[in-house]
């Protein structure tokens, strides 16, 4: 069965990314610069991270900063090019995210 995160606040548009056996909604708060309707991300921070089950665990937390999903970078890149990316990830694929966690950069991965 694959869970499903639910990532809200960048551009005020909701995505859902496939999370294997994780169940959170998760919000974020994009810092940018540039032209608003496809700004720069300069950094994305995770503000709430909410089990939708219990037994599961959130995999990112607050104050989580998403420095990278598997390839794609997100602070320098464009906010459209970002949201395109997490759109094309196929269902029950595994997803590494490298976030800056606590002052150390941490991989954390949906399997």
């Amino acid at each position: 069965m694959v869970s499903r995160i639910v990532i809200a606040g960048l551009l005020g548009s909701m995505l859902a990314m496939p999370l294997s056996a994780h169940a959170c909604a998760v919000g974020f708060k994009p810092d940018t610069q540039g032209f608003p309707l496809n700004p720069i991300l300069k950094k994305l921070t995770v503000t709430s991270s909410k089990l939708e089950k219990p037994g599961d665990e959130c995999l990112l937390h607050v104050d989580d900063e998403i420095l990278r999903v598997n390839t794609q970078p997100v602070p320098g890149s464009r906010a459209l090019a970002v949201m395109r990316y997490w759109k094309s990830i196929p269902d029950g694929s595994t997803i590494t995210f490298v976030v800056r966690r606590n002052g150390a950069v941490v991989n954390v991965s949906t399997k």
